[in-house]
């Protein structure tokens, strides 16, 4: 039962004209990246109990929120880039009306990798990605983000859909199909009137303050948009060696960072940040050995996150040609947790011993259905010791009789 103040403010605001004034929120829509292992170690659990309407729902929400601004942190040659236009189009893949923003600053991604990268060529990639690459400012930023905003607000009937989940209220859980906008870098984000002032942009401190000011007052301005509309923003930012002067090294300014480690254009987009994910190179690959790939070996860490366990992390392989490898990714994972035995010709998993297969076979050998289902059942039961034990969100009476009998024995004179 509702206290009365609820029940009485609910009906009030149920009268209300402005739609914003009853709005509630609604349970956390995750999307997957099309990384399984990275999805578990964004996972938390949903609950929603209500007794009077015999309502019990419980379940994971993985991979990345609705409408969330995410930022995605690395040094040079670790796949920023890459990851978040794999994971955008992943997200948007499977809805009608989804498509993606790229601002690439950096130009640093050419057309023929991103179709590579996200899988979408000819007139689908025409009609999923929107990419500019001059012109981009913190302000005209802010004002695309708004555009999206009131296109999906005023043209509800268009870009809404089913999830497949209820509310509290046994009401279906209705909202918007995703949209993914990627801002690379944060660290090339100046304003309008600065621009095209090279000068301006590196000399003056002041020119710096003001670069910093204005991109954290309008990425500010965007947090509610994104989640009325579900826009979903990957945020790419540089880790860069912070020049120490003086004997003494000072501490980084946001605690996921290293001694020496430094995040460009201020702390507004790492606190706002839904997710902070940090990529870190780990091991080295060549074509002539182990997965015969150019590439490396990358650790992804969710060091940030407002919903689950922050500093989790899992490997994933980076091929330098088309990106992170969700297979041998997999692999990767088995691997690191001896799931994997035998040798050359002859590794196996686990006890499945008729199911031998080689580092060069492996994708040949997932084509048959029975090879295919003993990779997948071994992977997801080593992808579900990374989902996190709802017990560990559960609280019990105990802990707020304890805290109440306790503060009752103080005595405040």
């Amino acid at each position: 039962m509702g206290s009365l103040l609820s029940d009485d403010f609910r009906k009030i605001v149920a009268k209300d004209k402005d739609l914003r004034m009853s709005a509630e929120a609604k349970p956390d829509i995750g999307y997957s990246t099309g990384f399984p292992s990275y999805d578990a170690i964004t996972s938390y659990p949903i609950y929603i109990d209500n007794n009077d309407l015999d309502i019990h729902v419980k379940y994971n929400c993985c991979g990345i929120t609705d409408g969330t601004l995410n930022g995605v942190i690395g040094k040079t040659g670790t796949g920023k880039s890459s990851f978040a236009l794999q994971v955008g189009a992943n997200i948007i893949r499977p809805f009608r009306t989804s498509c993606m923003f790229e601002d690439s600053i950096e130009g640093g991604v050419t057309d023929a990798r991103r179709e590579i990268l996200t899988g979408f060529t000819g007139n689908e990639y025409k009609e999923r990605l929107i990419i500019r690459n001059q012109g981009i400012t913190a302000e005209n930023f802010y004002k695309r983000i708004k555009t999206i905003h009131d296109m999906k607000i005023n043209n509800k009937d268009k870009y809404l859909y089913d999830t497949g989940l209820v509310d509290f209220y046994a009401k279906p859980v209705i909202v918007f199909e995703p949209t993914v906008y990627i801002l690379d870098s944060v660290a090339l984000l100046y304003p309008d009137d600065m621009l095209d002032d090279e000068e301006l942009k590196g000399a003056s401190s002041m020119a710096v303050s003001k670069s910093v000011a204005v991109v954290s007052q309008l990425v500010s301005a965007i947090i509610p948009m994104l989640k009325a509309a579900n826009i979903i923003v990957f945020a790419i930012n540089h880790i860069k060696d912070d020049i120490q002067i003086g004997p003494f090294a000072k501490a980084p300014d946001v605690k996921y960072l290293k001694m020496g480690e430094r995040l460009p254009k201020g702390k507004a987009v790492t606190y706002l940040s839904s997710n902070i994910i940090r990529l870190d190179n780990s091991t080295k690959l060549k074509p002539t050995e182990t997965f015969h790939i150019d590439g490396s070996i990358v650790n992804i860490s969710n060091v940030k996150t407002r919903a689950s366990a922050a500093n989790r992390s899992v490997p994933l392989v980076f091929n330098q040609y088309t990106g992170f490898d969700p297979v041998l990714s997999l692999f990767q994972l088995l691997k690191v947790n001896n799931r994997v035995n035998g040798s050359g010709v002859g590794l196996y998993l686990d006890e499945y011993k008729d199911y031998k297969f080689s580092m060069g076979n492996l994708i040949e050998k997932l084509e048959n259905p029975e090879f295919y289902d003993v990779f997948s059942k071994v992977a997801a039961d080593e992808i579900k010791k990374n989902i996190i034990d709802p017990k560990e969100y559960q609280h019990t009476s105990v802990n707020h009789k304890m805290a109440s009998d306790i503060m009752s024995m103080v005595k405040w004179y």
